[in-house]
């Protein structure tokens, strides 16, 4: 078997992993600045656990691609970070880096994605890959991505309002998270839509917390007014596909009469 490596380990080390850390933490197993080439052989790693670490890295195609070097074929791994569009995070000094729904485009070159167009939809570019060939020498794909709302946004919308808000406006989602399977050998889309369903997903205690701290929250009313949106669906049911569909031609609202205004004179 593999090793099992939690990159920026702290003082919370995964379970059943080698915590690496550039502070010598109690839990931590290797003290290693992981801006460094990592002291581990190629393709000897089967899971990697990087939780709201990679943000603080100098380079972060470089420290992908030392990830992508020591993972073997078919290795998961897990990244939790702050989502970009949040203005305390835009400012935060520390954070060298930021994510959102964009970030694994540049970590393949291959089109063959499982996640929704809508993900990109606001993308000048359609196709998935942003990373071209000769870029880097990895190949992450995502089967899985999910994102922790602020608590106003936690119920009353569906998932394509969801989306176009998130890259949309600030303060929408405050974290987000990938689960990437490495590729080293050719794969098919069968093969990733598998691998999707099957395959456990680890991930962090605190993340589990926050997603049931959302799903115990009581519906409400939604914050902003959505009927606007091109993908507007009512009354959808509970896990049904959401397919893009053509926008609707809506009346016109009649213009709202303005508080205080001078009357005319006669």
């Amino acid at each position: 078997m593999g090793m099992r490596i939690d990159l920026g380990s702290g003082n919370h080390k995964f379970r059943d992993c080698i915590g690496i850390d550039r502070i010598a933490y109690p839990e931590t197993d290797l003290v290693w600045d992981y801006n460094q080439r990592l002291p581990f052989e190629d393709d000897s790693v089967e899971f990697v656990m990087a939780s709201r670490s990679l943000e603080y890295v100098d380079n972060l195609q470089a420290v992908m691609q030392e990830l992508y070097r020591v993972c073997r074929h078919k290795a998961m791994v897990c990244i939790v970070a702050p989502y970009a569009h949040v203005g305390a995070h835009i400012v935060n000094p520390e954070y060298k880096q930021l994510f959102n729904e964009h970030s694994p485009r540049y970590w393949t070159s291959s089109p063959d994605t499982i996640i929704d167009e809508d993900e990109f939809m606001l993308s000048k570019q359609n196709t998935w890959p942003l990373l071209t060939q000769g870029q880097a020498a990895m190949d992450f794909r995502v089967l899985r991505m999910e994102f922790f709302y602020f608590p106003v946004y936690q119920t009353g919308y569906d998932p394509i309002e969801l989306s176009l808000l998130r890259q949309s406006q600030l303060n929408v989602a405050h974290q987000i998270m990938f689960h990437l399977l490495v590729v080293k050998r050719p794969i098919s889309m069968e093969e990733l839509l598998l691998a999707s369903q099957t395959m456990v997903f680890e991930e962090p205690d605190d993340v589990k917390k926050l997603r049931e701290a959302a799903k115990e929250k009581e519906d409400g009313e939604p914050l902003f007014y959505m009927d606007h949106m091109p993908h507007r669906e009512q009354n959808r049911h509970p896990g049904e596909t959401v397919m893009p569909r053509q926008p609707v031609r809506r009346p016109k609202r009649r213009k709202r009469k303005l508080i205080g205004r001078r009357r005319r004179r006669r």
